[in-house]
Parts: C-alpha cells; structure tokens; sequence
C-alpha cells in the first residue's frame, strides 16, 4: 500500500495545480487540498508497482445536510504518452452527511495500472460555503477492497430514466433539484440490483446540471 496524507501536517508531497487551488488550514491542525468551484484543478500522483492498485482519494464530509462541501467530479488520466492518453469514467463524490458530523472518508474512484496519473477534481455544485478538501490519496491492492458508497458513477442512459421521471412529476422541477432538498436515510449496504436513493439523487443532479452544460 502507498498512503499519502497531509489532514495533520499540511504538507503535500505531490504536485498540484488550478487556479485557486491550495493548502487551506481550516481548523487548527487541520489542512486540505482545497478545490474551488467550478474550475477544480488537478492533483498528479503515480503507481509505482509492477501491478494495478486501486485508488482512494481521502475527502472531507458534513452534515447534517444540506452539506457545506460541493458533489464533486473525479477523473483520472493516464498519462503514458507512449500508449496514448486514457481515462477512467468520472465518478461523483457525494460529501454530504445525515447526522452531525465533519470527518475525512475514503472514495474509490478506480484501479490503476502501473504509470503515472492525473487525478482531475472538479466540483459541480455551486453556492456551497467551501470548497471541495482532498486530504489525501492512497493505492492499495484490490483483494483488500471495500464498498464506499459515497462514490457514483453516473451513465448517460440513465439520464433516459430521470427525464420520464420528470415528465411525470415524480421529481422536483429543475430549477429547483439540488442534492440538498432530500433526506433519505444514507445507506452502506452494498445494492446489486436496485439503486440506492443517494444515487438517485445524484444522477438527477448530474443530469439536470452536468450533463446539460
């Protein structure tokens, strides 16, 4: 495993870029690597090994809601010139709690192979008090994997699902669809075949406000 983690210290070993973006002291003994809204910025790390890793990005999240941290887009490109650019899917971090709560959590955002990487972080939501935080990044091996369900991958086809929903009024119009207007209980259960209501959520918003701009 490769566990880099500046909450205490405030130091960042890996580059990092985008306007706005910066070592933010938010509490004494607290620091993050602060993503601001809407430009984001980037963060370059690598994988070391002869093998893939998976990789968690550490973020810090609030409640109760409505969260005073942004969903944020997470992409990650290879950056192998040799083989040509690839990425991975962007997937959605949700930093919003049920109950009161500020605390740092884990996202597995995906595996990566040997090389190295641009992590991409962009928040999405606007009129949020902070900026996105980011207090660390970690590859460890698949076989010792575990479910973080604050993490969403959206596909486009089921933006198909949310505008039949709409056209029926089963969701708010959308104007007014923010993540912050639902209160359905966060869940860690692991669903395979019926999506959770934080990923319903997430998808509307994705598909109403990312999707479309």
């Amino acid at each position: 495993d490769f566990c880099l983690n500046w909450r205490r210290t405030g130091e960042c070993p890996l580059k990092f870029q985008g306007a706005g973006v910066e070592i933010d002291k938010w509490r004494p003994q607290n620091y993050a690597l602060s993503f601001p809204f809407p430009t984001g910025g980037e963060i370059f790390f690598a994988n070391p090994t002869n093998k893939p890793l998976d990789l968690y990005v550490d973020f810090m999240a609030n409640g109760p809601l409505p969260s005073y941290y942004p969903l944020t887009e997470i992409t990650v490109e290879y950056l192998n010139t040799e083989k040509g650019i690839m990425q991975l899917k962007p997937v959605y971090i949700d930093p919003g709690e049920y109950w009161e709560v500020e605390c740092a959590k884990p996202a597995l955002i995906g595996t990566v192979p040997p090389g190295e990487y641009a992590l991409h972080i962009r928040p999405v939501e606007p009129g949020k008090e902070y900026p996105f935080r980011v207090v660390g990044v970690n590859l460890a091996e698949p076989r010792i994997r575990f479910d973080t369900p604050e993490v969403h991958l959206v596909e486009p086809a089921e933006c198909v699902d949310v505008q039949q929903m709409q056209d029926t009024s089963a969701y708010l119009p959308r104007d007014r669809l923010t993540l912050s207007r639902y209160a359905d209980p966060k869940t860690t259960l692991v669903k395979n075949t019926h999506r959770s209501s934080d990923h319903a959520k997430v998808v509307a918003y994705v598909c109403n406000h990312v999707f479309t701009s």
